[in-house]
């Protein structure tokens, strides 16, 4: 599918980066653009590529992440339809410092480095915005960092729970719906922890009705948003 200017421009305008943009100026920005799709399982980059692009999600899912010295893979953020990744190599020309894949089939939209940093110096005003941008992913890379080192699994589970209910929930007759289709493997890498630890959690929550389980790829419904806030706040 090939996105139009104006569905581009509806998609990023929410974006806290873009959103100090006027129309011409985020058009004559789109306009530098390039559209690319990717099949689930792809590479997009690998640590230690050069950073010559900004990317934003105009559909689909990306995960960036990194393998540890024991080779496990540590998930450190998911980015979904509207986000963006790939800022601080795009500004700084320095190498990739993880790997982004596609977890769901997607749509990139690729500003290279070479036609981004002039479009900075000739708008100030964005360079904030990033700055913010940056900022925001910094302070989540923080928390989430506390989070592996210092609370219980249960807690990181319910947190990473509420995190995408925020960001992706669905409100349906039976609840808040998750649809993940990730693994409880995936899931366990972004907190830290195994599959079983991660499993064990999800049936005890499904036994006590805090939240129901769904297909092979997995789908979450939660029930009852308060009780998974009690967990994740250690009340």
């Amino acid at each position: 599918m090939a996105y139009s200017l104006s569905d581009k421009r509806s998609l990023l305008s929410q974006n806290i980066l873009f959103s100090a943009l006027s129309t011409t100026e985020l058009d004559n920005l789109l306009m530098l653009s390039a559209e690319f799709s990717y099949s689930k399982g792809k590479i997009i980059f690998q640590k230690g590529d050069a950073g010559d692009s900004l990317l934003a999600v105009l559909k689909g899912e990306v995960s960036i992440s990194n393998i540890s010295e024991e080779g496990r893979e540590i998930i450190f953020n998911t980015i979904n339809q509207g986000e963006m990744f790939g800022e601080i190599a795009c500004i700084d020309g320095v190498e990739r410092s993880a790997t982004a894949s596609v977890t769901k089939d997607c749509t990139l939209l690729a500003i290279q480095r070479s036609d981004f940093i002039p479009f900075l110096k000739a708008n100030p005003e964005i360079t904030i915005e990033l700055l913010n941008a940056l900022c925001l992913k910094l302070r989540d890379t923080t928390n989430r960092t506390e989070a592996v080192g210092l609370l219980p699994v249960s807690a990181r589970l319910a947190r990473l729970l509420i995190a995408a209910s925020e960001k992706i929930g669905q409100e349906t007759a039976n609840g808040l719906l998750i649809d993940w289709k990730k693994s409880q493997a995936v899931i366990g890498n972004e907190i830290g922890t195994v599959r079983e630890s991660v499993n064990r959690l999800l049936s005890q929550w499904k036994k006590e009705k805090i939240l129901t389980l769904g297909g092979q790829s997995l789908t979450i419904t939660i029930l009852d948003i308060d009780a998974l806030d009690d967990i994740a706040n250690g009340t």
